[in-house]
């Protein structure tokens, strides 16, 4: 009886990880908190990014203040960093192979929008970065990036200008 209790908890599906990230929406003191779940291959659960709420700081500060504008985080590990640098987002990570001081570099660089601020996640896993819109009828964009694969993975337009973004509570 125990082994068929043990199987069918191995057979179980595990759910994705999620992460909520805040965004400021530029000149006001609203903020839109936007929840990322990494696609799993072989796992039928939702996957993607979309916009949970947007919240008023002013009447609402269950989630904090408005986010900051950071151009540069770096993991905790510190093998791995991300930056603005002219409006792309740079991606720097200590090679497996080699010490610290052999970096394996990345830039993600949109033609129609400049990387204005990031984040990092806690578990060093994956950034985030707004990408503002250079043209008036061009959204701006909130990108997930793995730091495995230096890759955008899910991304999410907003209506608003951002301002600002931080990893929510």
């Amino acid at each position: 009886m125990l082994a068929v209790v043990a199987c069918a908890a191995l057979a179980t599906p595990s759910h994705a990880q999620r992460y909520r990230v805040l965004v400021g929406v530029a000149g006001t003191t609203k903020m839109s908190l936007i929840e990322f779940s990494p696609c799993i291959p072989a796992e039928t659960s939702a996957c993607g990014a979309w916009i949970t709420r947007v919240i008023d700081t002013a009447s609402d500060s269950s989630f904090g203040p408005l986010p900051s504008v950071a151009v540069e985080q770096s993991a905790r590990n510190q093998a791995t960093s991300v930056s603005v640098l002219d409006g792309r987002l740079n991606l720097k990570t200590a090679s497996k192979n080699f010490d610290a001081r052999h970096k394996v570099d990345g830039v993600i660089a949109d033609p129609r929008r400049t990387a204005t601020a990031v984040v990092v996640t806690g578990d060093s896993r994956f950034a985030f970065a707004v990408f503002e819109a250079k043209a008036a009828g061009d959204q701006a964009i909130v990108r997930m990036i793995d730091f495995g694969t230096k890759s955008v993975i899910a991304s999410i337009g907003l209506s608003d200008r951002p301002a600002g973004i931080s990893m929510a509570p």
